[in-house]
């Protein structure tokens, strides 16, 4: 199982790589969610970086496209040296018809967030040679393993970090702002946050970009204590580090390379960042029913 880390600093990028097997890097017009977004420049940076150090990195562009934007897509592509990349994660099977336009279907990383709940939807572009596939977020660990029994590809799985529960194409911030009749300041800001009447114990992660609008889990999502389970069937392990820093990512790495729950080590760095954990939805479907709201 490889370990990948999302890149917040390029000037970080040779420490991530010295502890990562690979890092997913992105630009905020065809990927979304991201640590921080990169020029063409950047990202073509961050590939030599990676091939010098004998590293993997992908692409992320897991933004839901129209056709002008597939078209838009694959002249970014085509400004990417695709030869030095490991993959490119997309979330519109669009994007994986025109990776395979242009002769590297063999990157495609298909990721629709909440579909792949079962084998046979992970494993349903097999058939167009796709490099792997996400598993939903919103599954549990006995879900996941059937998968990672009958899978056809590679597995991907988020490892750790805070997962998106909510997504509008709308910009609803820009709809409060107008509303409110006060400046939009807050588009690509990792600090907001909000917090709902009937949890107030929770806050939420809110995050507004190009793609629209995203509100995140309040409790950060972590997998250390099943590892051993987790390296028989996945195959990519990701650690996102939105809303944090490469500190940070260095700090959960060292973790998860070591396959060791330190506990003065992580209540250290849930103060810092102030922020708690847990197993997500690996042991129940769901968190709350109707009658606990």
């Amino acid at each position: 199982m490889k370990l990948l880390v999302t890149v917040f600093d390029l000037n970080n990028v040779d420490q991530l790589l010295d502890c990562a097997d690979g890092i997913i890097v992105g630009n905020h017009k065809f990927g979304t969610r991201l640590t921080n977004s990169f020029s063409v420049d950047e990202l073509i940076f961050c590939i030599d970086k990676a091939r010098a150090k004998q590293k993997e990195i992908f692409i992320q562009a897991n933004q839901m496209f129209t056709d002008k934007h597939l078209e838009l897509f694959k002249a970014f592509l085509q400004e990417l040296p695709l030869d030095k990349l490991n993959g490119v994660v997309v979330a519109d099977i669009g994007g994986v018809m025109v990776l395979e336009e242009l002769g590297y279907s063999k990157l495609a990383v298909y990721n629709p967030e909440t579909l792949h709940t079962n084998y046979f939807d992970f494993n349903y572009l097999s058939s167009e040679s796709i490099k792997g596939a996400y598993v939903a977020k919103e599954i549990t660990l006995e879900d996941i393993e059937m998968i990672g029994k009958k899978k056809q590809h590679d597995l991907f799985m988020v490892g750790h970090g805070h997962l998106n529960m909510f997504y509008s194409k709308r910009n609803l911030i820009q709809n409060y702002a107008d509303f409110t009749q006060i400046e939009n300041v807050f588009v690509e800001k990792q600090t907001l946050r909000i917090k709902e009447r009937t949890r107030k114990d929770q806050v939420y992660p809110l995050f507004s970009d190009l793609a629209g609008t995203h509100v995140f889990r309040s409790k950060v999502f972590q997998t250390l204590n099943v590892l051993d389970k987790l390296e028989e069937i996945v195959d990519y392990l990701v650690i996102d580090t939105i809303f944090k820093d490469d500190s940070y990512g260095l700090s959960i790495l060292d973790m998860y390379q070591h396959k060791v729950y330190n506990l003065e080590r992580v209540q250290q760095i849930q103060v810092t960042y102030e922020e708690q954990w847990d197993d997500g939805f690996l042991y129940f479907k769901t968190f709350y029913k109707k009658g606990d709201m």
